[in-house]
This record gives C-alpha cells, structure tokens and sequence, in this order.
C-alpha cells in the first residue's frame, strides 16, 4: 500500500534543512552591512560557512535517505505537467544544496580562507591557492543563490496553492 506521507526522518530533515537555508541567506544578505575586513563581517563569515557545511552534509543524508525511503507519490488527479514541475523542481533543489556549499567551498579554498566550522575546527582543504578558481567558484555560488532564490520562491508558492487554493493534502504530506 502507497504511503501518503513522508516518513518523520525524511519531514525533520526537510524542515532543518530549510530553515538553515533561509537563516543563511538572511545571514549572507547581512553581510553587505559590514566590511570585509571587519571583526563582526569575519565572524558572520564564519558561521555562514558552517550553515553551507551543515547544509551539504544534511544534504548527502537526506539524499540517501530519499533512496531508500522513497517520497509518497504525487496524486493521481494531478495533470502531468504538475507531476514533471515538481519533480524538476525536487531534484534542481537538491542540487543546489550541493552545488551552493560545494562551490563556497571551493571559493573559500582557492583564496586561502580557512572554514572553521562553528569556531571548533578548521576544515581540511585539498585546494591551493588559485585566484581565478576562487573567482569561478564565487560566480558559481552567486548564480545559484539567485536560481534558489526562484527555486524556493516556486516550491513554497506551489505548496501554498496546493494547500489553501486546492485543498489537496500536498503540503499535508510533508507537516509534522
């Protein structure tokens, strides 16, 4: 028998995950207020670096998890084109909460900038540094912050209309 839910881990993982992402682009949209060279820039640097790291170890335990625990299947009242949309929109989400994190990374490697994951410990880097890789890396994670942005905007506005225009039990699906 189909499942119609999602399964507690798969839900908490969904919201965590979500809530990291959005502190962190409120956190990186905040950072504009300060220098670079400022302590307090430094400091919200830091701990935006830890939320992408967190995000992409989640991440590679939320994608497992969806291979082995797959999602409850969308209505069958659905039109197709709802059913592609959605899935489209599911898979480019995963993948940018890979390539966001990955592509910081990467940046913050090649301009010799240490992640210290929440002032515990510095991450380890197999980057030296390499300039235009850092500015490659950088254009990378800007373009897709703009693609989450619209990403985001679109699952959250779909889940909103499937729940209070349609009244279809989709965002249900996914509440504790």
């Amino acid at each position: 028998m189909p499942r119609e839910r999602y399964d507690g881990v798969a839900i908490l993982l969904h919201w965590l995950i979500a809530a990291l992402i959005i502190g962190n682009v409120l956190l990186a949209w905040s950072l504009d207020n300060y220098d670079h060279n400022d302590p307090i820039h430094q400091k919200l640097l830091t701990i935006h670096k830890s939320i992408g790291t967190t995000v992409l170890l989640l991440a590679v335990f939320r994608l497992a998890w969806r291979w082995t625990h797959p999602a409850p299947s969308l209505p069958k009242t659905l039109p197709r084109w709802q059913h592609v949309v959605a899935l489209t929109t599911h898979w480019l989400l995963y993948a940018l909460m890979f390539i966001m994190p990955l592509s910081g990374l990467i940046d913050a490697a090649a301009f010799s900038e240490p992640v210290n994951y929440f002032f515990l410990f510095k991450l380890p880097t197999v980057i030296g540094h390499d300039e235009p890789l850092g500015h490659a890396a950088f254009a990378v994670h800007q373009t897709s912050a703009l693609a989450l942005y619209a990403l985001l905007l679109a699952h959250a506005g779909a889940a909103l209309f499937h729940h209070y225009w349609l009244k279809d039990g989709i965002l249900r699906r996914m509440l504790p």
